[in-house]
């Protein structure tokens, strides 16, 4: 097993794709439509952040399905580790902070940096690195 982090750009453009080319990646309707909005469900994973156009997950593929995204149009692997079970999102995050591109795109569509106010009305920041992982790792 591999965990990544998926980086699409261009979500409409890749669904685009995925359905013309890859339809059973898609998720459909008791017709066979493709349900909306778009959910790929080809690997495990978890939500979806998206900004914009934008998205990324932290997926589980198997080796088979790893290559198949690798190679998929609109599709970028910010960072990627064999499965090993506990430490493994932190090798896959690890390889993100130390990319500067990969961290441009990752921060692209998530907010490291998070507020909230409190029943006091006093406004507090944290920073939140992580969007997600799947358990296990």
């Amino acid at each position: 097993m591999i965990d990544a982090i998926i980086y699409v750009p261009n979500f409409p453009a890749l669904v685009a794709y995925l359905d013309e080319h890859a339809p059973d990646t898609l998720a459909r309707d008791e017709n066979g439509n493709m349900t909306m909005p778009p959910n790929v469900i080809a690997f495990s994973r978890t939500p979806a952040v998206q900004n914009g156009n934008a998205l990324m997950v932290y997926a589980r593929f198997t080796q088979e399905q790893a290559g198949q995204w690798r190679g998929t149009p609109g599709v970028e692997i910010l960072g990627e580790s064999p499965y090993t079970g506990k430490g493994t999102a932190q090798r896959v995050y690890q390889q993100i902070w130390d990319n500067p591109e990969a961290l441009a795109k990752y921060d692209s569509v998530w907010n490291r940096t998070k507020t909230y106010t409190d029943e006091d009305g006093v406004e507090h920041t944290y920073e939140q690195t992580k969007f997600g992982v799947i358990a296990g790792a």
